[in-house]
């Protein structure tokens, strides 16, 4: 296969260029007879990488599923997603995280799958998955030991259990830091609230990611609720300066029946669901001026890619042919394939659209229609 068009190439910015692939890059040069060619208004990039995305599945399947969460994602110009552990069952026994795998095997993007804190570590640890995802109340488990002790990628909600049933008026920013100054080894600190956490986060050797909802939005009612909590308007603004310090933007997907957010606030659950948000909302970034194309691309992919450690993340030969393609387009955000149809995101006007994802060498989404493609475990 061989696309040709406008392309974002790692350290030489925006070139007009041949690509061919099969599951990875073959080639890049300067000219084709392609099997595809590009519009003028279109730019091929790295295919976008989400850390943090609540797939559920299993037993929670009527929030979302397997299929509706990739075939959002991949509507979103995401290529790979990392899937967290907190479903039903809980992934942090062999048994449990060996279901998720193999039901994981009907991703429409490629993933990787993060286990839980629990007893079975030594065991877990042998299975291909990429890490796992530590959790308040995990810090205060004598398990957490074996999974700090993994060679694996460890991530970071950074809250201290404090307040995990307390009043969300005591989930105070100082926990995260808190949170942060527990912890040692490999790990990335997931969805900062405050500028100070990447900050301090990035001293400590720590990687970093930040979520759009942290950014835009104000917590006023049970779809804008989550965790940890959207800050004041002032830690909100300050937290845009660590989009240029940063290692990752993630969506933090995490989807709910509607049944479940039109609850009383006080009792609905936490949780914005956003997988096809995130990559639009970067190039309108970069589209509309305020940040540079280069740093987009770290956010969705490079970044992404370091942290778990992949050959993916760049349009360079032997790197996983994974490509997001991007159009300047005004338009209104909306939900297209998830469970979840209304978000705090419905209606916010962006700059980029998605007009095609391409997932192991293959069209994913189309800019109208998802198909069926067979992502992988990046996990071998």
């Amino acid at each position: 296969m061989r696309i040709s068009g406008k392309s974002y190439i790692d350290g030489m910015g925006i070139r007009e260029v041949c690509v061919e692939f099969d599951r990875v890059i073959r080639d890049v040069r300067s000219q084709c007879i392609p099997d595809l060619k590009l519009r003028d208004d279109e730019l091929l990039l790295p295919g976008s990488i989400d850390l943090h995305v609540h797939v559920r599945g299993l037993k929670l399947s009527y929030k979302e599923d397997v299929s509706t969460a990739t075939s959002e994602a991949v509507y979103g110009g995401v290529t790979l997603i990392g899937d967290m552990p907190n479903t039903d069952p809980y992934l942090n026994t062999v048994e449990a995280v060996t279901q998720k795998l193999r039901e994981m095997e009907r991703s429409r993007t490629d993933f990787v799958v993060y286990a839980g804190v629990g007893r079975e570590t030594e065991r877990i640890d042998r299975l291909p998955i990429a890490g796992y995802k530590v959790f308040p109340e995990d810090l205060e488990k004598p398990e957490l030991k074996d999974v700090v002790s993994s060679s694996k990628l460890k991530i970071l909600h950074p809250e201290i259990p404090l307040s995990l049933h307390g009043d969300r008026s005591m989930r105070m920013e100082w926990q995260e830091l808190a949170a942060v100054r527990m912890i040692h080894g490999r790990f990335h600190v997931t969805h900062c609230t405050t500028n100070f956490t990447v900050e301090l986060s990035k001293t400590m050797g720590f990687t970093t990611d930040l979520t759009p909802h942290h950014l835009l939005l104000e917590e006023r009612d049970c779809l804008t609720k989550v965790n940890p909590p959207i800050r004041n308007l002032e830690i909100r603004r300050s937290l845009w300066n660590s989009l240029w310090t940063a290692d990752a933007m993630v969506s933090d997907h995490a989807p709910h029946a509607y049944h479940e957010k039109r609850s009383h606030q006080d009792l609905c659950p936490p949780g914005i669901a956003g997988v096809s948000f995130t990559t639009p909302f970067i190039y309108s970034l970069v589209f509309s001026g305020a940040m540079e194309l280069s740093r987009g691309v770290h956010l969705l992919s490079t970044g992404p890619a370091r942290i778990l450690n992949l050959s993916m993340g760049r349009i360079a030969e032997n790197y996983v042919a994974n490509f997001t393609v991007v159009r300047k387009e005004n338009w209104r955000y909306s939900t297209s394939f998830s469970k979840v149809t209304q978000t705090p995101f419905d209606g916010y006007p962006l700059l980029a659209r998605v007009s095609q994802t391409i997932v192991e060498g293959k069209v994913a989404f189309d800019g109208d229609e998802v198909y069926p493609v067979r992502g992988v475990n990046a996990v071998v």
